[in-house]
């Protein structure tokens, strides 16, 4: 690592909505916790913007809508950078946001996306762009918040762990959550009596939960996870011996969960 070099590049897809500043936030509280750096990427889409304008026109309205985004994009992370004394940058583009979006991942690679996750409402931007980045991301792991997920700070935070596929680069962006933690990480696991849920992690303490394989084993789960205070659950994106996280089933756990979730897939 080059000096002054941070660990993690984080990138945050926001839609300036009333819910970004909390986003962000967060996204600050984890770049301060983990050593990393602050992109923000917003995607707007420009079929509202021209539609009925002539090409003359509609250039006119493009580099003025471009000049008012920015300076409200700059204005917003301006504020939350000198509060905390971080720099951030920002990227803007213009287009479909699902290929913006897809384009940006693969050219950028950050390590940590940052997004929110609105509760169900039909037409919901984030809740399709949730569903989009779980689908298409292979190299970046993902921080999703709900409206109401916000992280005063990542400093000794309760951290759960779901499903036992975690590769060696998984574990290390849990000890950095950790970091000096004494806490104990809470697993939770789904699990016929035969299988063990005895793993060895490089953390000081586990402790197991373990829900019998049934229809409404998930729906226990969440519900559990959220009694017991964790405040961030892991969920590794990739299949595991003892519990089997496709795309849907891994859509399942983030609609279902009441905490945010990091998906761990780099």
């Amino acid at each position: 690592m080059k000096a002054n070099q941070k660990k993690y590049r984080i990138s945050v897809l926001l839609d300036m909505s009333k819910s970004s500043a909390l986003v962000l936030e967060s996204a600050v509280e984890l770049a301060k916790r983990m050593d990393g750096s602050i992109e923000v990427f917003h995607v707007k889409p420009t079929t509202n913007i021209i539609k009925g304008d002539s090409q003359l026109s509609a250039i006119r309205t493009l580099n003025q809508d471009d000049r008012s985004t920015r300076a409200k994009i700059k204005d917003f992370i301006s504020s939350i950078g000198k509060k905390e004394n971080l720099s951030i940058s920002y990227k803007l583009e213009y287009g479909n946001v699902k290929n913006r979006v897809r384009d940006y991942l693969a050219l950028q690679k950050p390590d940590i996306l940052v997004l929110g996750k609105r509760r169900p409402i039909m037409g919901s931007f984030f809740e399709s762009i949730t569903d989009f980045v779980i689908d298409n991301v292979s190299d970046t792991n993902v921080l999703i918040l709900g409206d109401d997920h916000k992280f005063h700070s990542f400093e000794d935070i309760n951290l759960g762990i779901f499903g036992t596929g975690f590769k060696e680069t998984d574990l290390e962006v849990i000890q950095d959550l950790k970091r000096n933690s004494e806490k104990p990480v809470r697993h939770f696991g789904i699990s016929d009596d035969s299988e063990s849920t005895d793993h060895a992690y490089p953390w000081q303490k586990t402790i197991n939960y373990t829900f019998s394989k049934g229809a409404n084993a998930l729906d226990g789960l969440v519900n559990y996870v959220s009694r017991t205070n964790t405040q961030l659950l892991c969920v590794p994106k990739k299949s595991s011996k003892n519990f089997l996280f496709g795309a849907s089933r891994l859509k399942e756990v983030v609609r279902k969960a009441n905490v945010p979730l990091m998906i761990l897939g780099k």
